[in-house]
């Protein structure tokens, strides 16, 4: 049993469940902030999830680098971008269109990474990145074709969430740029920071409109605590053990299916009626997405092939 632990197998598994409990992280925090105020739930979701890392993995914090102390803060400060940028758009669109434009960061990366690092995106990066602006495309019309009476506060929770993209594509720039420092201590410190940004935010524009508003009650308490338990506390862990038993390949697909689940967990409780345009859409998403991570150059085999 212990060898199944350490397997390439467990790994996998581990992944996946990570990203399910992703999946529907969209459609918790969207229903828990039709009752709650959104900065206060994310305060509460991500400062004592780092807390609670910080007491597991104490003994790391015996010797802590200011370097690693300032880059988890800057790490923190982007993922608090994100978050907030997220949990708003979500409040104007559906879940699923929130995970699927979400999900666009993996083909933004590259483009990031070639302004930040100087780094060129490769054939495959420019291949994905036109289809997912076409699938986006196909998700943004189907708000107008739909008839959706909300259709302009959908397109603008869709336009919130694909700049939520961007700071997430810039996270991951910026985790590879500091992949000296200890993971552990890094994503702690981010954790916190979010925390606190959030909370700060909270008081700023939330507790004036009354203090209220701040009582929880059992349903509430439940999600919170399940956004911060088991979508940030475990998956994290999740994701970074699975990872080391994982190839690189094997990681990024599964991990690249957090949207689907996103939908189907948004269908699931009725959330969201899948039109045909939107369908067409998000498999067109899907499809770059998977080009991107499994790194598929057609044009390299059209250019290998003999006369």
């Amino acid at each position: 049993m212990a060898k199944f632990f350490k397997s390439n197998l467990f790994g996998q598994l581990l992944l996946l469940l990570t990203t399910i409990v992703w999946g529907s992280a969209f459609i918790i925090l969207k229903t828990t902030i039709e009752n709650v105020p959104k900065y206060y739930v994310l305060g509460l979701r991500f400062l004592p999830s780092g807390l609670l890392l910080l007491l597991i993995f104490i003994k790391r914090f015996k010797k802590v680098s200011s370097s690693a102390v300032k880059h988890g803060i800057i790490l923190g400060l982007i993922l608090a971008c994100a978050y907030v940028l997220q949990t708003i758009g979500v409040e104007l669109t559906t879940a699923s269109r929130n995970a699927f434009v979400t999900a666009s960061y993996c083909v933004i990366t590259p483009f990031l990474a070639w302004l930040i690092l100087k780094e060129k995106p490769k054939a495959y990066n420019l291949l994905s990145a036109v289809i997912c602006i076409v699938g986006i495309g196909f998700v943004a019309l189907s708000a107008v074709s739909g008839g959706q009476e909300n259709a302009k506060n959908t397109l603008i929770g869709d336009a919130l969430t694909l700049a939520c993209a961007i700071f997430y594509a810039l996270q991951i720039i910026f985790i590879d740029k500091y992949k000296k420092d200890d993971s552990i201590v890094i994503l702690v410190f981010e954790l916190i920071t979010v925390g606190v940004f959030c909370l700060i935010l909270s008081l700023i524009f939330e507790l004036p409109l009354g203090i209220q508003n701040y009582a929880l009650n059992l349903e509430e308490l439940l999600k919170i605590g399940y956004l911060t338990l088991v979508c940030t506390l475990f998956a994290q862990m999740g994701m970074i053990y699975g990872q080391r038993l994982t190839t690189a390949n094997q990681a990024s697909l599964i991990l690249s299916l957090e949207a689907v689940f996103g939908t189907l967990f948004s269908v699931l409780i009725g959330d969201e009626k899948l039109t045909t345009m939107l369908i067409i859409g998000f498999a067109i998403v899907f499809v770059a997405m998977l080009i991107n991570e499994l790194k598929w150059n057609p044009f390299k085999n059209l250019l290998n092939k003999p006369n």
